[in-house]
């Protein structure tokens, strides 16, 4: 008898007791008179002793049977404490979550919301990870990711948080300096804020028609909050979410470059393994976020 079914026997054994009978206790586990016998009589032969005195109805403990039977109880305790335990990560929001982002969306959005989420849900516990590298969630056993752009894995699945435009801008020192371009093949003789997401050649479209230009710069970064100081500090030209900058461009810190061309928008996901949405947990974080959000999701708010 391996420990695995010894253990299986013990909780048998606890229900036989418990139900007062061979027969009850096979009606309560869906098994059969002879099944719940046999495991019974396996056990005691694994012991070396007798556990239950029988007769043609009934049965009583022994000594080593009263015994025994305290520690088996024991076992079916905490494997039903166990089960409910599970139960509850899976039907209430409870537990961990670990959550990776890129260092600014996670520190302007994310944090926040997470913070928000926490006194929501103080049961849940939070692992943040903010990196601006694109880690392997599934190798590192992160529950969820944050990307920009479509889902390129197919072991992963995405749920849409918002959407936002693209626009180019610039400080109003830059642009008193150089003088602001006015069409599209004048970006390319502009100084740019390069980002390392964001492409060098852009595709714009305007009235209608679709630009491409090549744009360049003597400063490149990796970073999105390193890329808006460099261009607040007016280094140059970048492409920048609007949703980022929008309280600077209405009170002129900064300004809105060509804005009547229009960029690609800019759309954001959560990502993660499949089955993770099964839990509480995740589907309420996801949807916390995502509501979060409305209000800067311009495919719900037009623009």
């Amino acid at each position: 008898m391996s420990a695995l079914d010894e253990v299986r026997a013990m909780m048998i054994f606890a229900r036989v007791v418990d139900e007062g009978g061979f027969s009850a206790a096979a009606r309560k586990m869906g098994l059969s008179r002879a099944a719940i016998s046999h495991q019974i009589r396996q056990l005691e032969a694994k012991l070396g002793v007798p556990l239950l005195r029988r007769s043609t109805r009934t049965f009583s403990l022994t000594d080593a049977g009263a015994r025994y039977y305290d520690s088996c109880r024991t076992i079916t305790l905490e494997a039903e404490a166990a089960r409910k335990r599970v139960e509850e990560l899976r039907d209430e929001p409870v537990g961990k979550i670990s959550i990776t982002s890129s260092v600014h969306l996670g520190n302007l959005r994310i944090v926040p919301i997470l913070n928000r989420f926490r006194q929501t849900y103080p049961d849940v516990a939070i692992d943040v990870h903010l990196s601006d590298e694109v880690v392997d969630l599934i190798k590192l056993g992160i529950d969820i990711g944050i990307r920009s752009g479509p889902l390129k894995s197919s072991d992963l699945k995405s749920f849409k948080l918002y959407q936002t435009r693209r626009i180019i801008c610039a400080s109003p020192a830059y642009l008193e300096r150089v003088g602001a371009p006015e069409t599209v093949d004048e970006l390319a003789s502009h100084d740019w804020v390069m980002y390392s997401r964001v492409p060098e050649t852009l595709t714009l479209m305007c009235d209608g028609a679709e630009q491409k230009v090549r744009v360049k710069g003597n400063v490149r970064v990796d970073n999105a909050t390193a890329r808006l100081q460099f261009m607040r500090g007016g280094h140059g030209l970048s492409v920048v979410p609007l949703c980022d900058i929008q309280d600077e461009i209405r009170d002129g810190r900064l300004v809105w470059v060509l804005p009547d061309c229009r960029l690609p928008d800019l759309e954001i996901y959560a990502v993660f393994a499949a089955g993770v949405t099964r839990s509480a947990k995740i589907q309420s974080l996801l949807e916390f976020m995502r509501n979060d959000m409305r209000d800067i999701d311009i495919s719900r708010n037009g623009g």
